[in-house]
């Protein structure tokens, strides 16, 4: 399992977006006034209009497999959606009710 994306919720968008650019010299690589990305390596910043806490994002091979494996473990977990084409993705909750995901694309 790899850490794909950390999500950052901001109240001021433009703000968070020219922090990130201007100060820790970040390009973005998408751009919106309710979610803006930048690439860092192997993980992606994501910036998220809004007030919620952030969830960290686990990127696996098989998405469906990997649901099917931690609710066998008892683990709380959303069902598996396709927000995209070929992104295959579920939530789940740690012992202490966080929130995270986990997803898996296409090859190709």
């Amino acid at each position: 399992m790899e850490l794909v994306e950390v999500v950052v919720y901001t109240r001021d968008m433009a703000r968070a977006t020219a922090f990130y650019r201007g100060l820790l010299d970040l390009e973005p690589d998408f751009e919106s006034e309710h979610w803006t990305t930048f690439r860092t390596g192997a993980c992606t910043l994501a910036l998220h209009a809004g007030s919620e806490p952030p969830d960290p994002t686990f990127e696996v091979v098989d998405a469906r497999a990997e649901r099917e494996r931690l609710l066998a473990a008892g683990v709380e977990v959303t069902e598996l959606r396709e927000p995209t084409p070929g992104l295959k993705v579920f939530d789940a909750r740690d012992p202490d009710g966080n929130r995270f995901s986990i997803e898996s694309r296409a090859a190709g």
